[in-house]
């Protein structure tokens, strides 16, 4: 069967990017539900069940046809998605998306639907009834308890379309919700998603995205907070670009990284709502590059559908709300498609950047190390506190690399672990490995980070990370009451690559260092203070969110009790092209 391939387009015109988001559509075509109003993807499941993954599904496409739709393209679509919104908003109809309730997934879902009224409203020419329907139905929002972070949004742009359409809507909630969401505001442009030790990606394409529909579309009615949004987003924006390299590939971290190109939606967004700070050619070289990176990957199902996964499709770095259309969130970056063919956006050359190689982010507790092949994110007081599948590793390594991605554990052994960039402790003797979760104090410096934390009972562990790109020197302090064993991991370098895979002659052997010289790529280690064994683990695979198939240098101690001192040198290169 031919694989689902949208890596020849070029991503240069408007043109182009219709072109790609009707393709990304077309597989789903046959797959509604009874009534319209869901979309049956896939066999598995997200903790809120079968019912909601399938009204997710529908949703989520909206992200980007509502945009197209307002500039009178993908019109064949309208009818579809205008029946299931009449239906699943109508309580006597069998496939009505029934009542919310707290914490309800429906409520995520609903701020697709209220871009969609403001943008495409008198396309859809519902009646008085169908129209009553559907205020009745999202006005179920109101109200309801909400997860205290970007869920406020939702509810907020609710009442924005109810207040832009003309239909009864919430004061007291808006300006509740708006005010909750001011305080998360931490200063530089930068936000957190209601934990101020949790800065990811729900920046850009969480807050800062909602934060300009809601600046485009209540310009008039509330201009403070409108250019409020606006001002905040450029200066985000120039902190954001670092996150990318030349060509449009960001770094993987923190959670719900499934939803893959919404990386760029965030300057699809700033353009979207006219927010001054970027040239125009800056903001479209991120979205198309993005895209570009992305579609060259294998991201889709053989028929078209795209995957659950990062660099390829893989459930075991998947959060508890991932389901099948969860991933088609990533629609989010086609908002640009709202803006019209003449637009500076779409008229403008692309433009990349002139970055510094380090740049410090105090904010978001990160410094970046960058060239225009590589980023590499060194975080430090980082950790999410909800349980939602893997976070320990998805905030709490020492280094991010948009080459080398990073991995996730499968078991508690050092192959199932892959313990790449973090720091592995065992019990002597056992093959049962803990590595950092939570912290007790950090620091972000101009040119290094430290943090200290105990990741067993006993074991204190202290570390300075000093970035020297494309290397980096990590110093750690450990003091431990009994015997244990220590494993410091090197990068994760895909073991095959173009059908080529290593061998042994590719490894470069050292008394206290090993080096994976790979054709594709380098992951070296060496121990330049405390001795230490060096190792090549073979991870199992799946383990790595760009490779299904890594090895990972490491350097190994058994530390007696007491205090210690050890000091490794780490690189991470790719060929020059």
């Amino acid at each position: 069967m031919k694989r689902f391939d949208l890596s020849q387009n070029p991503l240069r015109t408007r043109n182009d990017v219709e072109r790609a988001l009707l393709q990304i559509l077309e597989p789903v075509r046959g797959r509604f539900t009874a009534g319209y109003t869901g979309l049956h993807l896939g066999d598995f499941t997200a903790h809120y069940g079968e019912s909601s993954a399938h009204m997710e599904a529908f949703s989520r496409m909206l992200w980007g046809l509502a945009p197209l739709w307002s500039q009178g393209g993908g019109a064949d679509w309208l009818p579809l998605f205008r029946q299931g919104l009449v239906n699943g908003a109508d309580p006597n109809h069998p496939a009505c998306w029934g009542p919310v309730g707290d914490c309800d997934q429906k409520i995520v879902e609903m701020a697709s639907i209220a871009l969609t009224l403001m943008l495409c409203h008198e396309k859809m020419e519902f009646t008085p009834k169908e129209a009553q329907n559907l205020h009745r139905w999202l006005s179920g929002v109101e109200g309801r308890a909400l997860p205290q972070n970007n869920w406020l949004f939702f509810r907020v742009l609710v009442q924005a379309a109810f207040r832009r359409l003309g239909w009864p809507w919430n004061r007291d909630q808006l300006e509740e919700d708006l005010s909750k969401l001011d305080s998360w505001y931490l200063g530089g442009g930068w936000y957190c998603d209601g934990q101020p030790s949790q800065v990811d990606y729900y920046v850009p394409f969480g807050m800062h995205y909602y934060g300009l529909i809601y600046a485009r579309f209540m310009a008039e009615e509330d201009p403070v907070r409108a250019r409020r949004f606006r001002e905040r987003a450029a200066r985000f924006a120039r902190d954001y670009l670092y996150w990318f390299e030349d060509g449009g590939r960001a770094v993987p971290f923190g959670r719900s990284l499934t939803y893959r190109f919404g990386q760029c939606a965030f300057f699809s967004a700033l353009a979207f709502a006219g927010a001054e700070g970027l040239p125009w050619g800056v903001m479209k070289s991120r979205v198309l590059g993005n895209l570009r990176d992305w579609f060259a990957q294998p991201i889709f199902s053989s028929d078209g559908l795209l995957t659950v996964g990062y660099g390829y499709p893989n459930l075991c770095m998947s959060e508890n709300y991932n389901a099948p259309g969860s991933p088609y969130w990533a629609l989010k970056a086609f908002l640009c498609l709202a803006l019209p063919e003449e637009h500076p956006f779409w008229r403008s050359e692309e433009q990349i950047p002139v970055l510094e190689p380090l740049r410090p982010l105090p904010q978001a507790r990160m410094l970046i190390a960058r060239s225009g092949e590589q980023v590499q994110l060194f975080p430090a007081g980082q950790c999410c506190v909800c349980q939602l599948g893997q976070v320990g590793p998805k905030y709490e390594k020492l280094v991010y690399s948009s080459r080398f991605g990073f991995s996730v554990p499968r078991g508690d052994s050092l192959e199932e672990g892959a313990f790449d960039c973090c720091l592995a402790v065992s019990e002597t003797g056992e093959d049962r490995w803990h590595t950092q979760r939570g912290f007790d104090a950090f620091e972000i410096g101009a040119d290094h980070t430290w943090r200290r934390y105990s990741p067993l009972w006993g074991v204190e562990v202290e570390v300075t990370v000093t970035p020297s790109f494309p290397s980096h020197r990590r110093e750690y302090r450990i003091t431990n009451d009994r015997p244990i064993d220590v494993v410091d991991g090197g990068f994760a370098v895909p073991a095959e690559a173009g059908g080529q895979r290593y061998h042994g002659d590719m490894v470069a052997w050292e008394a206290h260092g090993v080096a994976a010289r790979f054709p594709w790529g380098v992951s070296a280690i060496r121990c330049e203070e405390g001795g230490g064994q060096p190792l090549l683990v073979a991870p199992w695979p799946n383990t790595n969110l760009l490779s299904p198939l890594t090895r990972i240098p490491s350097i190994r101690w058994r530390l007696e009790p007491g205090e210690h001192r050890l000091v490794t040198w780490v690189t991470g290169d790719i060929p020059k092209r």
